[in-house]
C-alpha cells in the first residue's frame, strides 16, 4: 500500500532505506499516502525544500524516525547526499510517512474511521499523543501559520554555535 510512497526513485529507492521501511508502513492507504504526496509536494514547490530536514526533525516526526531503523537510515543518508533531488525524494517520502500516520491517528477528515485497522496501528506507531511535546507534522502542512512558520525559518537560518 505505501509502495507509492518511495517507487519514483531513480534506482527503485532501495538504497536510501525509505523503501525497506515500506514494509513497516505497508498497512497505509495508498489512496492517503497520494494525498500527502500531493500536499507535501505542492507546499514545498511554493516554499522550496531547505527547511524539510528542519520540520522533519523538530516536529513529532523526529520520534517516528528514531523509532524506526530504516526511517533513521534513510533521514541520515538524506542529510548525507550530495544529490538535491535524491535527499528530496527521501525526505518527502519520510513525510508522507508521518503525516498519513498523524492523520490516520487523529481520524483527520474521517480518515481513521475509513481505515480503523490502519488507524489502530498509527496509533501504536505514535505513541501517547499526552507525552507529546513537539508539533505535528500534519499541522505545520495544513496550518502554517506565521508563529510556527517563523520558527522553524529561524532554525533553519541560524547559525551552528560552535561549542
Amino acid at each position: 500500500m505505501a509502495e507509492d510512497v518511495t517507487n519514483d526513485h531513480e534506482d527503485g529507492g532501495s538504497a536510501d532505506g525509505v523503501a525497506e521501511s515500506e514494509a513497516n508502513f505497508g498497512f497505509l492507504p495508498a489512496d492517503l499516502s497520494g494525498k500527502c504526496r500531493a500536499l507535501i509536494e505542492s507546499y514545498h514547490a511554493m516554499h522550496g525544500f531547505g527547511g524539510l530536514p528542519d520540520m522533519l526533525w523538530m516536529s513529532e516526526a523526529r520520534d517516528i524516525i528514531e523509532g524506526d531503523r530504516d526511517l533513521t537510515l534513510a533521514f541520515t543518508r538524506a542529510c548525507r547526499s550530495r544529490g538535491a533531488k535524491r535527499a528530496n525524494d527521501s525526505f518527502v517520502a519520510i513525510a508522507i510517512i508521518v503525516m498519513s500516520l498523524e492523520v490516520l491517528a487523529d481520524d483527520f477528515a474521517g480518515w481513521g474511521k475509513r481505515f480503523p485497522s490502519a488507524k489502530s496501528q498509527a496509533e501504536k506507531v505514535l505513541g501517547d499523543p499526552i507525552t507529546k511535546q513537539r508539533v505535528k507534522l500534519m499541522n505545520l502542512y495544513l496550518y502554517p501559520s506565521l508563529a510556527v512558520r517563523r520558527e522553524f525559518d529561524t532554525l533553519a537560518s541560524s547559525p551552528v554555535a560552535a561549542g
